[in-house]
């Protein structure tokens, strides 16, 4: 499954991806814009990587306002194609690894005393695997990145699902994350 290069146009289209469901306006190449319609399973880039998405809004309905497609280290956002029976079954892969990634994450943060809580892994279409995670201390991303790198046959990101509030205190969705009491008394 090679990224394709497609010349992009200004248009571009909703499209809802990833496990904890992003929603985002994507680059759409001109070639494309005709094949895509609401529900259908598209291919897109995101500085996540190559990932399995679903067009909520097609490229030429009507909307309000101006819409940009998000952009990235990498360039916009951008639908690559249209998914074909080899990208679902590349998802229903990457969804069977899911268990034995989440595993085999858990093992290696906490043989390495990292302080974060894994909470999910997300495989994706490319040999990348999204952590998602709480933090419970300061975590240093490249760090982590660097020992899975080093250690797997999987590149990792970092999705993290810990939330600060106004006061700077860590909210995990509505409810308040607790740091173990050991990380509380090296806090104070």
């Amino acid at each position: 499954m090679e990224s394709e290069s497609v010349s992009v146009s200004e248009t571009e289209c909703l499209v809802r991806y990833g496990l904890t469901g992003h929603v985002g306006w994507f680059a759409v190449a001109d070639e494309l814009v005709a094949d895509l319609r609401r529900g259908e399973p598209v291919v897109i880039r995101t500085s996540r990587g190559m990932e399995l998405g679903e067009v909520l809004i097609e490229p030429n309905a009507p909307r309000g306002g101006d819409r940009r497609a998000g952009e990235d280290s990498i360039g916009a956002f951008e639908v690559l194609r249209r998914a074909d029976a080899d990208d679902l079954a590349a998802r229903g892969q990457a969804e069977r690894l899911r268990d034995e990634r989440f595993a085999d994450c858990l093992a290696l943060i906490t043989e390495s005393g990292w302080p974060i809580e894994l909470i999910d892994v997300e495989p994706l279409l490319d040999p990348t695997t999204i952590l998602h995670y709480l933090a419970l201390d300061e975590v240093d991303p490249a760090l982590i990145r660097a020992r899975f790198r080093v250690t797997r046959d999987y590149d990792v990101t970092f999705e993290d699902l810990t939330a600060v509030d106004a006061s700077g205190k860590k909210r995990c969705g509505g409810g308040s994350c607790s740091r173990p009491k050991a990380l509380e008394a090296e806090a104070e």
